[in-house]
């Protein structure tokens, strides 16, 4: 394939990936794993190799793929410095697929969101995306507790992190099919 025609497919992918089945087509995370273990980040296989592999981990990634964003958003974030890495550091790309699967579930995307953040100086960024992993997978401990989301402003300082955690848990929970009834 021709490195030109790479972004026209990078579209057409994205579009599909709008449809219900390619959506469910792409939700497993086996291609993710697939393209790890054909040597994506193996220095001893040929650039030109990798940069195959990263061109598949990243259609995977645009077409849906949580596993694949998170994995791609990570290399974009380590960049070259990552040993066997062919995807430049960018930190707006890392960003946006960090995001996206953080958005769908994915615990380490919201680990590396929140330092991403915080390196970023946004503070209250990483204090959400941690807060909102440790509801989801950690353990709850009682300062964690989100606030209602239609409390009054009488809950503190933090009522309003306490507000989004909540909200931004209820609609992972939702997205990844897990009950999201709110706690209270």
């Amino acid at each position: 394939m021709r490195r030109g025609a790479i972004p026209a497919t990078c579209l057409i992918l994205f579009f599909l990936a709008l449809s219900p089945s390619a959506a469910s087509a792409s939700a497993a995370g086996s291609a993710t794993v697939e393209i790890a273990g054909h040597g994506l980040l193996n220095p001893a296989l040929p650039l030109e190799r990798r940069r195959q592999l990263a061109d598949r981990l990243l259609f995977s990634a645009l077409a849906g793929n949580a596993a694949s964003q998170e994995l791609a958003g990570t290399l974009y974030l380590q960049g070259r410095s990552r040993q066997g890495n062919v995807l430049p550091r960018d930190i707006s790309r890392a960003r946006r697929l960090l995001s996206a699967a953080a958005h769908r579930g994915r615990r380490h995307a919201m680990q590396r969101l929140a330092e991403l953040e915080l390196g970023d100086g946004h503070a209250y960024e990483a204090a959400l995306w941690t807060r909102v992993e440790h509801e989801l997978y950690g353990p709850a401990s009682p300062r964690m507790e989100p606030a209602r989301p239609d409390a009054d402003g009488g809950a503190g300082p933090d009522a309003r992190l306490d507000t989004e955690v909540a909200l931004k848990v209820l609609a992972i929970r939702e997205a990844i099919g897990i009950d999201a009834s709110p706690p209270w």
